[in-house]
């Protein structure tokens, strides 16, 4: 028998997964968060891995603009799990790619890649729409392999402050054409004025509405990385939005497409 959340990511592209990481596990995490925010905290620069936010024009383009952040003010961290080994030992621990991610897919997953997501209030910027598996690192041989994020909220994810919206069901239509400018390289020049890359609203699915999903700290939601996605800002005065996220490479699920979506779509 498939379970719900089977079915539901089979469906629709993601599910929730309420209580995932609670009382012990919620603990660590957020310890684990404080550990890489100390790491960014005499930044004055986003770099690396670590995108530091900025009023107004949003941390990924004031990053590849070159223009001022706001010192230690994360707005994303990539590869958490090296920086601080105590995210690995929670996904462990908790047996995210042996349970969810198995279920969900049929397989159990290995993890990538781990990412800390911060929405600070007033400052947090859009993410805008996209697919992961645009993303995908060099060598990611798609005919064999997909992508499922595990995404766990540490603090309340509103619609007020940024949660996560999908768009049901575009996981099966293919990938959508991704617009906006590349990260730029180490040594490479600041752009004049850069866009993120995302998914036009011209080329979007009008397949379903989007679907926001709120999640009360340490529940989560499991979705397929070609999936399309995004998240609002944060403008609320006093709502702080902090997320981290477990990225596992699967066995190609049956209903990925990776050949361009088709017009209809």
């Amino acid at each position: 028998m498939v379970d719900t959340a089977s079915r539901d990511i089979r469906e629709n592209g993601f599910t929730r997964l309420p209580g995932l990481a609670t009382g012990d596990a919620l603990a660590r995490l957020r310890r684990a968060v404080g550990r890489i925010e100390e790491l960014a905290a005499d930044r004055t620069a986003s770099g690396g891995e670590f995108v530091l936010e900025a009023p107004g024009v949003g941390g990924w383009a004031a990053w590849q603009q070159g223009t001022g952040a706001l010192k230690g003010v994360l707005r994303s961290a990539d590869r958490i799990h090296e920086h601080v080994p105590e995210f690995d030992a929670v996904q462990r621990a908790l047996g995210l790619a042996e349970g969810p991610v198995a279920r969900g897919i049929g397989a159990p997953g290995e993890l990538v890649n781990a990412f800390l997501w911060a929405k600070p209030p007033v400052v947090g910027s859009a993410k805008p729409w996209h697919q992961d598996i645009a993303f995908a690192p060099p060598g990611f041989s798609s005919d064999e392999f997909g992508i499922v994020t595990i995404w766990i909220a540490l603090e309340p994810a509103t619609t007020r402050n940024g949660c996560l919206e999908f768009i049901p069901g575009s996981h099966v239509l293919g990938l959508f054409p991704h617009s906006g400018d590349r990260e730029r390289l180490p040594g490479e020049a600041p752009l004049a004025k850069a866009v993120e890359p995302h998914i036009a609203e011209v080329h979007l699915p009008r397949t379903a509405a989007p679907v926001a999903v709120p999640l009360d700290p340490g529940s989560a939601v499991m979705f397929d990385g070609t999936v399309v996605h995004r998240s609002a800002p944060n403008t609320t005065a006093s709502e702080p939005r902090t997320a981290v996220s477990f990225v596992y490479k699967v066995p190609r699920p049956s209903w990925t497409r990776y050949e361009p979506a088709a017009a209809a779509a």
